[in-house]
């Protein structure tokens, strides 16, 4: 149905258990201080964007990341699921899962409102 804007809502455990994948072709560009910049090439995205602003070829988006940042986009491998993540966040930086699920739910959405990853989720009914 047109503007219908029901959106299928996964749950907790469905959000943990999904696994990151990266949707784009990024460069690395690592810094001293442990964080990176990540390069990401732009593209023209449609017919009318083409014709009213003309990306040009080799332009880039810049994303800088702290360490943390670093080190989820690294584990964004569709293989790795967010509670794994979180786990290896909390283990690395010493944190209880809580503090660490927390800021990386919300790092990871942005990374998908961005169109930088996308989530492969479990399907339902597999055991």
């Amino acid at each position: 149905m047109a503007g219908d804007k029901t959106k299928s809502r996964l749950t907790l455990q469905e959000q943990l258990a999904a696994r990151p994948l990266p949707l784009v072709e990024a460069e690395i560009v690592k810094r001293d201080d442990g964080g990176a910049k990540l390069k990401v090439p732009m593209k023209n995205t449609g017919r009318w964007s083409s014709w009213l602003f003309r990306v040009p070829d080799g332009a880039t988006k810049t994303f800088e990341l702290d360490a943390l940042g670093l080190m989820v986009w690294e584990l964004c491998d569709g293989k790795t699921s967010v509670q794994q993540i979180i786990r290896k966040l909390a283990k690395r930086y010493q944190l209880n899962l809580r503090e660490a699920q927390v800021p990386t739910l919300t790092f990871l959405r942005m990374l998908t409102k961005k169109g930088l990853i996308g989530m492969s989720v479990p399907d339902k009914h597999q055991a």
